[in-house]
């Protein structure tokens, strides 16, 4: 199911459902429910559809969650793509996943999960979508005591919350979603929100990805990500740029090896960077990895060069060097959180056009001049300046 016909079939199904949901909590009166002792609290499910990279920056929440209710069962209803990845991330308990290619197969899961949660009665179900009608439609039925979420004045949902947090558009993702435990009586000042909960990869995924690249383990490798998920192909910074910043590193730091990465679908875009370049040291390994192997490649890099997309938190949680590149969205709501990192932002007046906070709406430009105006040349200098790879009379170790 294609991302906009699910835009769509929210804002104007679920719209027209919630306005006369709210009709029977117009005159409820605002008093949240009196808080679970502790220890009662067994179970918490926490929805979250959009993003991999959002539900790793949930990560400060998840914690907060523990410390409130550190003997609940804490599950996480998401997409079926976003699975292997949650499994990765601590804090999660148990996934949920839905069918996200196939409208059918989406409503019956949904159908299943809803009489699990019947049954299991969680205490709490935490929303952490800005936006989806959807989502908040599966709080209130899950008829759990406790429902958090966001409200707005401008948007139908929120009026059966017992616990509504005002959206600010004016933090981090992390800070802004952490309002939402933060409201049970989490602390902020308990939080470091700089650290992301990704689990480490162990020996074996690490050993399997040097064997793919055909590389001696511990080689020093440079990760490029040239790509933007399917929500806004606009993020990409122009190929030809990659690939001029690409030739000035190589020849600056050539005992690196320069691995480009990407899924299979992104194959061809890639290669077609790689062969831009035409160098012995790069290597196209979009569709290479499994998400485990990709992890544990991002945690060997010496330095990470991305679009703003999902490689910029795991290098946040994974504390590697990263250079990203933002225009469509701002480093202000998904920078990196590592203060070994370099944010390229213009600021023009147009920018940002596709924010988190004003759903990611679809906008009709065709021509990102936000990303055009970071050249290559002002990347390299920036990257030497800050040092991120120190030249080493090395030989590259390929095998």
């Amino acid at each position: 199911m294609k991302l906009k016909l699910m835009r769509e079939i929210d804002i104007w199904v679920g719209g027209f459902i919630f306005q006369i949901v709210n009709l029977f909590f117009l005159f409820r009166a605002d008093k949240k429910p009196e808080p679970f002792p502790k220890e009662k609290v067994k179970k918490i499910l926490v929805i979250k559809f959009f993003g991999m990279g959002s539900i790793l920056l949930m990560s400060p929440m998840l914690k907060g969650i523990k410390a409130l209710y550190p003997k609940a069962q804490v599950t996480l209803l998401t997409f079926k793509s976003n699975v292997e990845f949650c499994n990765l991330i601590e804090g999660i308990d148990r996934v949920l996943p839905l069918e996200e290619d196939n409208l059918f197969s989406f409503f019956r899961e949904t159908l299943r999960y809803l009489f699990m949660m019947w049954i299991e009665k969680p205490s709490i179900v935490i929303d952490t979508e800005f936006f989806s009608n959807f989502t908040s439609l599966l709080s209130l039925i899950s008829f759990a005591p406790v429902r958090v979420g966001y409200h707005l004045r401008q948007v139908s949902r929120g009026r059966h919350l017992t616990h509504k947090v005002l959206l600010n558009t004016h933090h981090h993702i992390t800070y802004t979603i952490y309002h939402l435990v933060a409201t049970l009586g989490a602390k902020f000042e308990d939080i470091d929100f700089s650290e992301l909960g990704l689990k480490k990869p162990d020996n074996e995924e690490v050993r399997s990805v040097y064997h793919k690249l055909k590389l001696k383990e511990g080689s020093p490798i440079v990760v490029i990500n040239p790509n933007a998920s399917n929500l806004s192909y606009l993020r990409r910074w122009p190929r030809e740029y990659f690939a001029s910043l690409t030739s000035k590193l190589i020849q600056e730091y050539p005992e690196y090896t320069y691995i480009f990465v990407g899924s299979n679908n992104e194959f061809e875009f890639v290669q077609q960077i790689v062969e831009n370049v035409k160098s012995p040291d790069i290597i196209n390994s979009a569709g290479l990895f499994s998400i485990k192997e990709f992890c544990a490649l991002l945690s060997k890099a010496n330095l990470i060069i991305t679009n703003d997309s999902l490689p910029v938190h795991i290098a946040s949680a994974y504390k590697t060097n990263v250079v990203v590149f933002f225009g469509p969205e701002t480093p202000r709501f998904y920078g990196p959180l590592n203060s070994n990192a370099i944010s390229f932002f213009e600021d023009i007046p147009c920018s940002p056009c596709l924010i988190a906070f004003d759903n990611k709406a679809e906008n009709h430009c065709q021509d990102n001049i936000c990303l055009q105006k970071i050249t290559p040349e002002k990347a390299f200098s920036k990257i030497k300046q800050l040092q991120f790879l120190v030249q080493k009379n090395e030989v590259n170790l390929k095998i």
